[in-house]
């Protein structure tokens, strides 16, 4: 890891930790008090937007890991300024099921994950391929 950020350790480390479905070692990358903001959480806690501990992350993360027990990320582009690293990556939950996602992380002074906001989107061939009626 010669030569890398602090930064870009901590959202290497987050990115094998997946790859790995390590949730033990996923959560070491998150402050104690760390939020998560994602649209999809919905679905798993249906009174919540935000997710609030890692106590509540972990819950969230391992019926993630249980119900895509391919889950795959594949990173495509980190930008990092100061404590924030914007990161582009495909989920791949299946051989051929890809997500296009965007994750902002907001690091601590430890250079832990306090703020980790996911948005969602289709990618460019998808949309290419999408045909109006």
């Amino acid at each position: 890891m010669e030569g890398k950020s602090p930064v870009q350790i901590t959202v290497d480390n987050w990115i094998e930790s997946w790859n790995n479905r390590d949730l033990n070692r996923i959560l070491e990358n998150y402050a104690d008090t760390a939020e998560l903001f994602d649209p999809k959480t919905k679905e798993v806690f249906p009174d919540k937007f935000t997710l609030v501990g890692t106590d509540e992350i972990k819950k969230y993360f391992s019926v993630v890991l249980n119900v895509f027990p391919e889950l795959k990320i594949k990173p495509l582009g980190l930008w990092i300024k100061g404590h924030t690293a914007l990161l582009e990556y495909y989920i791949y939950t299946a051989e051929d099921t890809k997500i296009d996602v965007i994750s902002k992380f907001y690091l601590n002074k430890d250079y832990k994950i306090q703020g980790h906001f996911i948005y969602y989107g289709l990618s460019y061939k998808e949309l290419k391929e999408e045909k109006p009626n």
